[in-house]
């Protein structure tokens, strides 16, 4: 088995503390997010931001800011960072795969699950929107009720698929822990932020710190492989 059960839940430990602050005092989480930020940021060997990537979000979060006013616009800027995040996290599961020596993990079939449990959570903020997100106001095209239970029962069924596949890998003895685990974790903060929780805002600061957290974690990670590769030659 491969992986290091401890850095991996460091991150998730992380988010669920910021998330819970965030319920209490939303400064404060904001101040957690701020530092974890900054942290990743002296970590990374170059900063660079992509302002490419940002213009498609912001036009489409202007005309629809226009037509429908801010609470539209903040929501298309909230589909836009579930999505990156969830590719994000997906893009690390392949990662982690095929460092493993497991490519069929990898491919985008056996990573299907891992968007289910985000669209179930994006249907539900849709179902109880609108909402509001640090004084802004966020809202969704609303959906009737039907629209959450069947995202959230195939999100479950394709959960429950794929754990009994890895199941099946531990007892077999050729379970790959690093990226078992991440998916683990990815489900259980994309429910935690959004699929069991009223509060969008804790669960976006949740989804942040887990995510700037993880970050620090793979480069360090990286390093520690690099600078091993070194000392073995």
């Amino acid at each position: 088995m491969h992986g290091r059960i401890p850095d991996a839940l460091a991150p998730f430990a992380a988010a669920m503390g910021a998330g819970a602050v965030a319920l209490i005092a939303p400064p404060f989480a904001l101040l957690i997010v701020a530092c974890l930020g900054a942290h990743a940021l002296m970590r990374r060997e170059s900063a660079r931001i992509d302002l490419v990537s940002l213009a498609g979000p912001a036009f489409a979060a202007l005309i629809v800011g226009a037509f429908v006013g801010l609470a539209g616009a903040i929501g298309v800027l909230f589909v836009w960072r579930l999505i990156a995040d969830t590719r994000w996290s997906t893009t690390e599961a392949q990662r982690l795969a095929t460092a493993a020596g497991r490519p069929a993990e990898a491919s985008w079939k056996a990573l299907a699950h891992a968007w289910a449990t985000p669209l179930y959570g994006l249907a539900l903020v849709a179902y109880t929107a609108p909402h509001m997100i640090a004084g802004l106001p966020l809202d969704l095209p609303h959906v009737p009720f039907w629209v959450p239970v069947l995202a959230g029962a195939f999100a479950a069924g394709a959960f429950f698929d794929w754990g009994l596949r890895r199941a099946a890998d531990w007892r077999l003895g050729e379970l790959a822990v690093a990226p078992a685990l991440h998916l683990l974790l990815h489900h259980a903060v994309f429910l935690l932020a959004f699929g069991l929780t009223l509060d969008v805002s804790a669960g976006i600061v949740t989804l942040l710190a887990w995510r700037l957290a993880s970050g620090v974690r793979f480069q360090v990670s990286g390093a520690r492989g690099v600078a091993r590769q070194f000392a073995d030659t």
